[in-house]
């Protein structure tokens, strides 16, 4: 029998779930929950922010399972596309525990298509924000909390409504809290609507790096690789969550070729990572910067050469690009809030995303 198999690839390219091989972020994750579960949170709402493919989606479900874990609490998660409010209502109808709160309370939600009409109602819903008010109050009764999780939220008219609703919640001292993931310019573009009180107060947590050991450590049993091709690996990711998934799957499957490490042709495994990382985020990310912002990345590059790790000088890229100080700031300030460099060398700049300079030296001559 084969030691790997194509059909065991325990790596995935998908989205939107927890994946078998999970490096965790503990001290972000321990911060949330904490946050939350604590007698009085600090914060009632927090965003994740992130580039895309930084693993804010799997961060959100691992929370929100860990959260629901414990009995006083209620997760629901809502499609930022849909009428929140009425989601929200819906959603928390629908669970089975509590849904015989709300029917032994004899409230009645037949105005919004839910349940049927109550005789001798004790109160009847006009609407969905009155409805989960009416629910919020039997769920403080009984010592209920309720999470909410929204995953890529942007700007609209129904986040504004959803918000000036939970701020009337919270005045009411309802156990109702919000958690969110978001791209930096969509979670800056909510928090500038400064009526919002309620997500304009809401702290952003921004995902950092996974960490080098868990990955190397996940390499080296899963793959069953030596430490030091586990570490080659690990710090070929840059801790980019996307890479760390798409690395493990295309090496698993250039093991399963060859049935063993040394056999692997790295170049081969390398040029796979490139396509996936640059069909799964990179034209995504390319496409949302503006072109000035991708001015500055070309010149960068160009300044690299051959380097993917090397930082270059603040200076050199500011002549390159022919701007003033003062205007380089404000796009220094977009590209590190996009996630895609990296200014924690003072007076320095270097490229964040593993491969990526391949990639701006591949849009650049279009």
């Amino acid at each position: 029998m084969k030691k790997y198999e194509l059909v065991k690839n325990p790596y995935t390219l998908q989205f939107s779930y927890i994946p078998p091989q999970f490096i965790e972020r503990t001290r972000i994750t321990n911060e949330i929950i904490s946050n939350y579960i604590r007698e009085i949170p600090t914060y009632r709402g927090m965003f994740i922010s992130g580039v895309r493919g930084s693993g804010k989606t799997v961060i959100l479900g691992d929370i929100r399972n860990k959260i629901a874990s414990h009995e006083e609490w209620i997760t629901v998660d809502l499609n930022p596309e849909t009428h929140l409010l009425d989601s929200l209502a819906r959603n928390l109808y629908l669970i089975p525990e509590i849904k015989a709160l709300f029917v032994k309370a004899k409230l009645d939600f037949s105005v919004l298509g839910i349940g049927i009409q109550v005789e001798n109602a004790e109160l009847v819903a006009s609407n969905e924000e009155d409805a989960i008010r009416m629910m919020l109050q039997v769920l403080k009764k009984a010592k209920k909390k309720v999470l909410v999780t929204i995953d890529e939220v942007t700007y609209s008219k129904d986040v504004s409504r959803f918000s000036h609703a939970l701020s009337s919640y919270a005045g009411a001292d309802f156990d109702i809290y919000l958690l969110m993931t978001g791209l930096a310019d969509n979670i800056k573009a909510i928090k500038n609507q400064k009526s919002l009180t309620f997500l304009y107060r809401a702290k952003v947590v921004t995902l950092d790096e996974l960490n080098v050991t868990a990955m190397c450590a996940d390499y080296q049993k899963t793959l069953g690789i030596s430490r030091e091709k586990a570490e080659e690996l690990a710090y070929m990711t840059k801790g980019y969550s996307l890479a760390f998934q798409a690395l493990g799957y295309h090496y698993w499957n250039a093991l399963c070729e060859s049935q063993s490490a040394e056999n692997v042709r790295q170049e081969d495994v390398e040029r796979e990572l490139e396509v996936s990382l640059s069909e799964l985020a990179y034209e995504k990310i390319w496409d949302e910067l503006s072109e000035v912002d991708q001015k500055v990345l070309i010149a960068m590059k160009q300044l690299l050469g051959s380097s993917e790790e090397q930082y270059i000088r603040v200076e050199d890229i500011r002549n390159a690009v022919e701007m003033t100080s003062n205007t380089f700031t404000t796009y220094r300030a977009r590209l590190l809030e996009s996630g895609v460099i990296d200014g924690k060398r003072y007076g320095y700049l270097s490229l964040k995303l593993p491969l990526f300079g391949r990639f701006v030296d591949m849009m650049s001559k279009y």
